[in-house]
């Protein structure tokens, strides 16, 4: 049901948005009971209440983001907003709060404690907390499924990280690599909403990079980025496949990692960013090759997928499937 003054799209994927808008009069006279979200990536909030006294201008509360499989990247946006976060249940996920302006406070068992600009705190969802945020308060959310995170987690230190919220300054720069990741995920959305394979690889890449923030690495070597920053170059070089720019200085560039540092990674594992992106293209342009119906020329398909030319093209296939594209089409086809 929808709330009064309010706008929501909870899509299974990708799309997130919610819009709830009150004015001054209906705070004050609290002719408005704020509902419990009873599923979508709020859910894990309950008992939720407007504070009158501090919203003497009226109240609002937006989020908008996007989810694949179960991780969830929300923008949030919300006036003074009280309540409890957590229902103790095994499923809930672990979250990031990146809180870029105003402040969140929270309170537990374990004490008082309070999220201000510039800082984020981890905390496992499941173990209930009060909270309350400061009026216009904007915080990045980020879940990640328990058992990700887990797998991924240095042994013996587990319990520590998930039982305690944990609160770092955004200027570290395990949390700025962390925040590039986020958005080269972003901009990859295309990509992840195409391919489930695409989305476990960042995901998986995801929780190896939140996994090094709970484990209070410091550096910035492959202990932090290694499989996470490949994770995160495959993800940016996937969606820019198409584009005759490609380049291990554009990925670099746009994952805020030096070009050593982006070798570095790649070379750990025996592969280089380029050679992931010439697999990557010619499976594409297979993938077209054997698509039903399909009447494009060789030398169309090879532009396409940014081949110098056909014979570059055919000679690259050859020697991977073992006969020309042609043959290939004819023999898969019939």
């Amino acid at each position: 049901m929808k709330e009064p003054g309010s706008g929501r799209k909870w899509h299974p994927e990708f799309d997130l948005e919610s819009t709830v808008t009150l004015d001054a009069e209906a705070v004050h006279e609290g002719r408005f009971d704020f509902t419990d979200w009873p599923d979508g990536p709020l859910a894990h909030l309950t008992r939720l209440r407007i504070p009158r006294f501090a919203n003497p201008n009226g109240f609002t509360h937006s989020v908008k983001g996007y989810k694949f499989s179960d991780f969830v990247s929300m923008n949030v946006y919300s006036d003074s907003l009280a309540g409890v976060s957590g229902s103790n249940n095994d499923t809930d996920p672990v979250a990031a709060h990146v809180v870029m302006s105003g402040e969140t406070r929270w309170s537990g068992k374990s004490g008082d404690f309070s999220v201000g600009k510039g800082q984020m705190c981890i905390r496992d969802t499941r173990i209930p907390l009060n909270f309350m945020s400061a009026p216009a308060t904007r915080t990045r959310v980020v879940k990640i499924p328990r058992d990700f995170v887990t797998t991924h987690a240095v042994q013996g230190k587990r319990a520590r990280v998930l039982n305690e919220p944990m609160i770092v300054d955004c200027d570290l720069p395990q949390v700025q690599f962390f925040l590039n990741f986020l958005e080269s995920i972003e901009k990859s959305r295309d990509v992840l909403r195409e391919s489930p394979d695409v989305q476990k690889l960042a995901l998986e890449s995801c929780a190896a990079v939140f996994s090094g923030i709970l484990s209070g690495r410091t550096d910035t070597g492959a202990g932090v980025e290694g499989a996470s920053l490949v994770g995160a170059a495959k993800a940016a070089i996937e969606k820019n496949l198409d584009q005759q720019e490609l380049s291990p200085v554009m990925i670099a560039k746009s994952l805020g990692v030096s070009l050593r540092t982006l070798h570095r990674s790649f070379a750990e594992s025996g592969d280089s960013p380029m050679a992931f992106a010439r697999r990557r293209r010619l499976q594409k342009a297979h993938d077209e090759l054997m698509r039903p119906g399909t009447a494009d020329r060789i030398s169309e398909i090879a532009a396409r997928w940014q081949y110098s030319d056909a014979a570059h093209f055919i000679r690259h296939f050859k020697s991977h499937y073992g006969v020309t594209p042609a043959v290939y089409a004819r023999s898969n086809k019939t």
